[in-house]
C-alpha cells in the first residue's frame, strides 16, 4: 500500500487585512537609488518587510545586497526614494528634519559596527547611557537608576566609572546597547554589531542583544554577516539585488521526556507583487533557468524546468572563412544567401568582408577591415571590445544606420547594404529595433506612454496598443510603474522601459548598444539576464554590444573585436 500524504489539504484563503496591519516595522515596495558620478545605484528595489512588536529578527546578505541602506532608512539617517516605510505607526518617508531628530531620539535605538563611533570617548561608561536621557529630559535620579539597571543586565556594571578606552571590545559593545535603550526604545537597530570581534566574545556580545530583547520587550533587528548569530535567532531574513529573499524560522519543541528538538523551516518570500527568488541551490541542480513551467495544484503550485529547452541551443559548423568569426558551437548556414526573408533555415545576421573607414588621408581611420560573422536566429550574441574597436560602428551598420565601404550585411534574408534609405527606414520601423545607452525615454511622458510610441507609428488601434503595452511592461518587470515618468524610475527601470519600447513592436532584430554603461555591475547583470529572458520568450534575435567581460556569459555567444577586426568569435 502506498504510504499516505502527510501534506495538508486545501484551506479556506484567509480573511484579508491592510498589509503590515499588526506589524511595528512595514517597508512596502521600498525603494532607494544612489546617484555616484552620473551612475544610478539602486540599492533597493521594491522591498517588503514586515517585523512584529518583540521580535528579535536578523537580516543577512552580500555585501551591496542593501542590508545596511535598509537600515539606515529605519534608523531615519536616510530616506527612501520610492515606497512606503513605517515604523510605530511613524511615516518615516514624510518626516520633517525636527520630526526625524525626535524619531531618532525616542523611538529608535541604534549601534553601530565600530565601537568607536557609539561611545564618547572621554565619558565613563555611565555618563555614556545617562546622556540619551539627559536629551529625552529624563530627572537625573530616574538617569542614574537606569543607567545603573541597564548596566547590570549587560553585565557591565564593572564599566561603570571606566572610559571606552579602559574597556574591552565586548564591554564597549554591551555598554553601547545600555545607550541604544536607554531611553526606552520601541525598535532597537544593530548595523553589524559584532563585526570587529572574535567569536567568543561576539557571542557575548549577541546575549546581550537576546538579554534586552526577553527582559525589556524591545524589537531587535540585526544586521550580520556572522552566520553563528543569525543561526540563533527565530527569524532570519536574507536580502538580495535589494529586495528581501528568503526568510528561515526556527522553533524549539520538547517531547513528554523533556527532550528539544530543534527545527528550522527555509521560506523563499513572495513579495506584494507575487515575485519570488528561488534559491540558486535549489533551482541549479534541477536546470532553472531562464523560465519555468508552472502547475496549480489544489494545495500547492508546481515549478518544473522547461522541457522544450531554450531557443537556439543546437550546435552547428562556423560558416565564416579564416578571414571572419562567427559564434562558436551554434548553428550556421554556410555559404550565399538567398533573397528569401524570412527563411527559417537561415542566420538572422550574416556578415561578409565588412569595411568602413571614416576620414581619408593620413586621418583615415579603418574602423572596420573585412569583418565577416553570423548570428544564429533566437540567440543573443554579445559583441565585446574596447573603445575605437568597432563595435558601434558594426551596430550601425547591421541596423542600417550606416553604409558599409564594402561587403554585403543581410538581416532576415535581406540584403541591407543594396537597400535604398526609405527600405533602410522601414527595416527600422518593422524588422530591427535599437537600444542605446541613454535610455533615450521622452521625459515627460509615463513609461506606458514611451512604450506605445512604436505602437502609435505603426498606426496599431487603441485597444491592440494598450493589450501589447500592458504586456511588455509586465514581461519586463514594470508593471507596477507604468504611470511613473523617467525621473521617477531607477536607471535599470529605465533602461527596462527601454527594451520593452524596441520590443513592443515585435522586431526580428534587437541591436542594443551598450545597453548596461550607466548601471552598476550587478543592475547590468539584471538587464542582460532580461534581454536573454525575452530573446527566449519573444522569438527576437539580439545583438548586443559591451565592454564588460562579466556579462559575456550570459550571452548565447560572443564576438570579440579589436582594431576593426574579429579576434575571437
Amino acid at each position: 500500500m502506498a504510504p499516505r500524504s502527510t501534506r495538508p489539504g486545501p484551506q479556506a484563503p484567509p480573511a484579508r487585512t491592510a498589509y503590515g496591519e499588526d506589524a511595528l516595522i512595514v517597508c512596502d515596495r521600498l525603494v532607494r537609488i544612489y546617484t555616484a558620478d552620473g551612475i544610478e545605484v539602486q540599492a533597493l528595489q521594491g522591498l517588503d518587510l514586515l517585523v512584529s512588536e518583540g521580535e528579535l529578527t536578523a537580516l543577512v546578505g552580500p555585501s551591496g545586497s542593501g542590508k545596511s541602506t535598509l537600515v539606515n532608512i529605519l534608523a531615519g539617517l536616510d530616506a527612501p526614494t520610492a515606497g512606503s516605510v513605517r515604523v510605530a505607526e511613524t511615516d518615516l518617508a514624510g518626516m520633517s528634519a525636527r520630526e526625524r531628530l525626535t524619531y531618532r531620539r525616542k523611538t529608535i535605538g541604534f549601534i553601530w559596527q565600530q565601537t568607536s563611533r557609539n561611545l564618547l570617548p572621554y565619558l565613563t561608561g555611565q555618563q555614556n547611557v545617562t546622556l540619551p536621557m539627559r536629551f529625552g529630559r529624563v530627572g537625573r535620579r530616574d538617569r542614574r537608576s537606569r543607567a545603573t539597571e541597564l548596566l547590570e543586565i549587560l553585565s557591565v556594571a564593572h564599566c561603570a566609572d571606566r572610559t571606552p578606552g579602559q574597556m574591552s571590545g565586548g564591554e564597549q559593545q554591551r555598554t553601547a546597547i545600555a545607550v541604544a535603550i536607554a531611553n526606552r526604545p520601541q525598535v532597537l537597530l544593530a548595523d553589524e554589531p559584532t563585526g570587529e570581534l572574535d567569536s567568543a566574545t561576539a557571542a557575548d556580545v549577541f546575549g546581550a542583544l537576546r538579554t534586552v530583547n526577553a527582559e525589556t520587550g524591545v524589537t531587535v533587528l540585526i544586521v550580520t554577516h556572522d552566520s553563528a548569530v543569525s543561526a540563533q535567532v527565530r527569524r532570519t531574513v536574507a536580502i538580495r539585488d535589494g529586495r528581501t529573499s528568503v526568510e528561515t524560522l526556527r522553533q524549539t519543541t520538547t517531547d513528554e521526556h523533556g527532550r528539544a528538538t530543534h527545527h528550522m523551516v527555509e521560506y523563499a518570500v513572495l513579495d506584494r507583487a507575487g515575485r519570488l527568488q528561488l534559491p540558486r541551490e535549489m533551482t541549479e541542480p534541477l536546470g532553472l533557468r531562464d523560465r519555468v513551467r508552472l502547475e496549480s495544484e489544489p494545495d500547492h503550485i508546481g515549478v518544473w524546468p522547461d522541457a522544450s529547452g531554450a531557443a537556439g541551443t543546437a550546435a552547428g559548423q562556423d560558416g565564416c572563412d579564416d578571414r571572419g568569426g562567427s559564434v562558436s558551437g551554434r548553428e550556421a548556414v554556410a555559404g550565399d544567401i538567398p533573397g528569401v526573408a524570412g527563411a527559417a533555415t537561415m542566420p538572422m545576421v550574416v556578415a561578409r568582408e565588412l569595411t568602413r573607414t571614416f576620414g581619408s588621408g593620413r586621418a583615415a581611420v579603418r574602423a572596420l577591415r573585412g569583418v565577416s560573422f553570423n548570428v544564429p536566429r533566437g540567440q543573443l550574441i554579445a559583441v565585446r571590445g574596447r573603445s575605437g574597436s568597432g563595435k558601434t560602428t558594426l551596430l550601425n551598420i547591421v541596423g542600417g544606420l550606416d553604409r558599409p565601404d564594402g561587403g554585403s550585411v543581410y538581416v532576415g534574408g535581406r540584403d541591407v547594404t543594396a537597400m535604398s534609405e526609405r527600405e533602410r527606414t522601414m527595416l527600422r520601423a518593422h524588422s530591427v529595433a535599437f537600444i542605446f545607452q541613454s535610455f533615450g525615454l521622452i521625459p515627460i511622458l509615463s513609461a506606458a506612454e514611451n512604450v506605445g510610441i512604436p505602437l502609435r507609428i505603426a498606426g496599431t488601434q487603441p485597444r491592440a496598443r494598450e493589450e501589447r503595452v500592458r504586456h511588455m511592461l509586465d514581461v519586463v518587470g514594470l508593471a507596477e510603474h507604468a504611470r511613473q515618468r523617467p525621473a521617477e524610475l531607477s536607471g535599470g527601470q529605465q533602461q527596462r522601459a527601454a527594451i520593452a519600447r524596441a520590443l513592443a513592436g515585435s522586431p526580428e532584430l534587437l541591436v542594443a548598444d551598450e545597453p548596461t554603461g550607466q548601471l552598476d555591475s550587478e543592475t547590468g547583470r539584471q538587464i542582460m539576464r532580461l534581454l536573454r529572458s525575452v530573446v527566449r520568450s519573444e522569438g527576437v534575435t539580439a545583438l548586443v554590444a559591451t565592454h564588460d567581460a562579466a556579462l559575456i556569459d550570459i550571452a548565447d555567444g560572443a564576438l570579440v573585436l579589436a582594431d576593426g577586426l574579429i579576434v575571437e568569435g
